[in-house]
């Protein structure tokens, strides 16, 4: 076997692999002479640290970006202190966090080319690759486990946030003038927009549909559910032939399903899923064929509510309160009503608004009447109650409001020029009320 002749060189006596880690590092190690390290010692620290300013604005966007995705306020230990960032502070913080990473870039890429005419090894070309896939490393590893701990992480980092947000408000203010007129982002209250649009319809029809896509995305579930007391919902202990005929009399396709009370909704029943058993007795174990129930809070935007439901294929969410409890439910046909006006199949009713006029200035209503037809029949302005009213939409909610209790039957309220008088009421609810107007 022929010798391989001597080199003056070292490194062409190791083996390849070893060549490559000696000419990637031993570079490295030549730069840490004292003028050197002396010279670049600020400018690495200062790009560190522009880099961890980075991953912390990284981290709270994905924080704050789960947190609104996953929004469970019955988890929340504190309501109160939680921060909440609108689209404009969200936009602001993206723009702060590209900026620390872009300026961030910027120093090492003129730090890699000084260094490069330092030393002309070109195995140091592989560290700035090494170190830039390290960064993307890290910065992926904290939106993970932001958005994992979406929730603890804001309580934890709110002493932190609030004062990152007052800095951030002249940038934020500027944002949110831009964003606007550029028609990205919506105005305060959103009236402007939808004032807008409405100017550049040709009828009511268009001026309606404007209208209700113009505040969609401002509108939440509990705007749009169906309160607890209009739903329509199982017990799980029904044997199949009791099932079948409350199946008849509701003429739902889509039923939710509890145990003990409404608070306990074990999941949703689609009634096609009983056809291929009809022929069963009534001990047919139906609620084998229960689906998993789909539960939102009262504050999940309807925007964001219909991406769910296309992203689950689902029709039916079940609204739940700050304490877990039912507090509605709400489907897509909800949803949709909400942009469009109310949609009518051959199932649905006339739903009448019973009312008793006793004399010119007098009126008796049902507790459970509409807040805006009240207000359309005796002649009043639609914001009338808008003070007192709350989140109030019925007009025993409206009541509870001026009250600030349970009323009995008997007792009297005034607002403005109209008089309420209760006339019927139980423990639970506020069944009718006599109106007289000044």
């Amino acid at each position: 076997m022929k010798d391989l002749p001597d080199s003056d060189d070292p490194l062409s006596r190791t083996c390849p692999t070893t060549r490559f880690f000696r000419r990637t590092f031993l570079p490295l190690t030549s730069l840490t002479t004292p003028v050197l390290f002396d010279t670049f010692a600020p400018e690495v620290a200062l790009i560190a640290l522009l880099l961890l300013f980075s991953l912390f604005f990284s981290a709270l966007r994905a924080a704050y970006a789960a947190a609104t995705l996953t929004e469970a306020p019955w988890e929340r230990k504190n309501v109160s202190e939680a921060v909440q960032l609108d689209r404009s502070q969200r936009l602001a913080l993206s723009v702060v966090q590209r900026a620390f990473t872009l300026v961030a870039f910027l120093l090492a890429a003129r730090l890699v080319w000084v260094l490069f005419w330092e030393t002309n090894d070109a195995g140091f070309h592989w560290v700035p690759l090494v170190v830039l896939c390290f960064w993307l490393w890290c910065d992926a590893l904290v939106r993970y486990y932001a958005g994992r701990h979406a929730h603890g992480f804001t309580q934890q980092m709110t002493p932190l946030v609030r004062p990152v947000l007052r800095m951030m408000a002249p940038l934020t203010r500027v944002l949110t003038s831009l964003g606007t007129s550029w028609g990205i982002l919506l105005p305060e209250g959103v009236e402007a927009t939808a004032e807008r649009l409405e100017a550049q319809s040709d009828s009511e029809e268009e001026r309606d549909l404007l209208r209700g896509l113009a505040t969609f995305a401002q509108t939440t579930a509990r705007q749009a559910m169906h309160p607890r007391l209009n739903i329509t919902a199982f017990d799980i202990e029904l044997d199949f032939h009791e099932l079948m005929d409350k199946i008849n009399k509701s003429g739902y396709s889509r039923v939710p399903v509890y145990r003990d009370t409404l608070d306990s909704v074990e999941g949703i029943l689609y009634v096609k899923d009983l056809l291929p058993h009809l022929h069963h007795d009534e001990h047919f174990a139906w609620q084998k064929l229960l689906r998993q129930a789909y539960f939102i809070p009262e504050s999940k935007r309807l925007d964001d509510l219909m991406q769910e439901f296309q992203k689950r294929r689902v029709h039916m969410a079940i609204v739940v309160d700050e304490y877990g409890g039912t507090s509605g439910l709400i489907t897509l046909e909800d949803i949709i009503e909400e942009i469009f006006g109310d949609i009518n199949d051959e199932y649905d009713e006339e739903e009448e608004i019973n009312f008793t006029q006793v004399d010119e200035k007098t009126y008796i209503f049902e507790g459970k009447a509409d807040i805006d037809d009240f207000c359309r029949i005796l002649g009043l302005e639609q914001d009338y109650f808008e003070e007192v009213n709350g989140h109030s939409e019925s007009l025993a909610g409206l009541l509870l409001e001026l009250f600030s209790r349970l009323p009995r039957t008997g007792d009297q309220v005034t607002y403005r020029d109209v008089t309420f008088k209760v006339q019927s009421a139980d423990k639970k609810r506020i069944k009718k009320v006599r109106v007289l107007l000044a």
